[in-house]
């Protein structure tokens, strides 16, 4: 009885400490929404989502596109890195450069498989890896990058995270990639720190640090305030952001993702506690979304999370500018699979926000329905193979539950 008891007590008290911060968080912009009905202790004692390894076995969904579009030959891809690489900024995987490297930091080839140091043949592999990452093909390209150990981390995570995002069905399964990936990015972090000083390899310690910091950002962006607090989320996600952009301030995604993060933090808890608590502000949404548009202005992420960052900072105020910016994106032709799933988010994402905009007055009370339909349905919001949210849907959501797992 006494075993029972203790986790018991252990949950009232974090769900009274969760309660405070929503006390704390209740300046708001609009009515203030109490969270603590979305959760359960066993919620806010969970500090990581457990991962079930069965969903890398099983066989993921594929892009809704042809890859052939963006299948790329070796010459093509030497052709158009710089520009395939204009967000992350990282380093064409030459075996010069690899030998180079690996020679500096001895830790970047180990956990690389079936490798006889050849460093020829792992330039080939390598680029296989990116090959596939470019054309869609995400589950190859995550099941052979993990075994190129550290230089093989960077097309694999984001392999992981742009299927956890774009093309998972479910919710539950998103999350888990999303934690894993955030696992296997932190594997690398003590071994990293040595390398983060040197420009030839701060891109590829900064977009391992950023690939960790988008994982945890977009679980904590769909989670209840409460969860938000006990995980320490935004803690989390605001060093890395800022570490990031330290450590590569010419990387466009770096300072579209600090920006992004400032502006989630409003979204959650409002302008005031955003900068009191947490120092979010509103001039660095702007700034360093202007300096992410200034460096690469065709990246279909970073315009629409702008536009995400303007709701959540203004509500409807700049909702038509919001708009725009969807918009803009929309029209950006990709060049590869990353670009090409943002475009058709955005499209999405648009129906969204229209929804919004002709049926609430409340941006809170659409947020907190929107949590509560994928929660109850298993529904990942953000699949851009799924139908976009409508009212049936947030008034009915019983008769869009996923059937439990097999």
């Amino acid at each position: 009885m006494a075993a029972y008891f203790v986790p018991f007590w252990r949950s009232l008290c974090l769900i009274a400490l969760c309660a405070i911060s929503l006390q704390v968080h209740a300046a708001r912009d609009d009515e203030a929404d109490d969270e603590m009905d979305e959760v359960t202790p066993e919620e806010l004692q969970m500090q990581e989502i457990p991962v079930d390894e069965r969903i890398f076995v099983e066989k993921w969904n594929e892009v809704p596109y042809k890859k052939s579009y963006f299948t790329y030959t070796d010459k093509q891809i030497r052709d158009k890195w710089e520009y395939l690489m204009r967000g992350l900024k990282v380093p064409y995987p030459s075996a010069a450069y690899m030998k180079e490297q690996f020679e500096k930091y001895p830790f970047m080839k180990e956990d690389i498989e079936g490798w006889n140091g050849d460093y020829q043949v792992l330039e080939a592999r390598s680029l296989q890896v990116w090959r596939k990452f470019f054309a869609g093909d995400f589950q190859e390209a995550r099941e052979e990058g993990l075994k190129l150990g550290p230089i093989g981390k960077i097309p694999a995570l984001f392999s992981q995270l742009m299927y956890a995002i774009y093309l998972a069905d479910r919710q539950s399964t998103k999350y888990m990639m999303l934690q894993d990936v955030a696992n296997q990015a932190q594997e690398y972090f003590d071994d990293m720190e040595e390398a983060a000083d040197d420009p030839a390899v701060a891109p590829i310690v900064a977009s391992v640090k950023l690939g960790y910091a988008y994982a945890i950002a977009r679980i904590a962006e769909e989670s209840p305030v409460p969860v938000v607090v006990a995980r320490r989320y935004i803690g989390k996600i605001k060093n890395s952001a800022e570490e990031v952009v330290e450590i590569m301030p010419d990387q466009p995604l770096a300072h579209a993702f600090r920006a992004g993060v400032d502006a989630g933090i409003m979204r959650r808890v409002g302008k005031f506690t955003g900068r009191m608590t947490y120092g979010a502000r509103t001039t660095t949404v702007e700034e360093s979304f202007a300096d992410a548009l200034t460096l690469a202005p065709d990246i279909p992420i970073v315009n629409y999370e702008y536009a995400n960052a303007l709701i959540y900072m203004n509500r409807k105020r700049d909702l038509n500018e919001a708009i725009s910016y969807l918009e803009k994106a929309m029209k950006i032709r990709p060049e590869y699979s990353m670009d090409a799933l943002d475009v058709m988010y955005s499209y999405k994402r648009l129906q969204e926000v229209r929804l919004y905009a002709l049926n609430f007055r409340s941006f809170r009370k659409f947020e907190k329905l929107r949590r509560k339909y994928s929660k109850k349905t298993d529904r990942n919001l953000t699949s851009i193979i799924s139908d976009p949210l409508s009212m049936d849907m947030l008034n009915n959501p019983d008769k869009y539950i996923l059937p439990e797992r097999n």
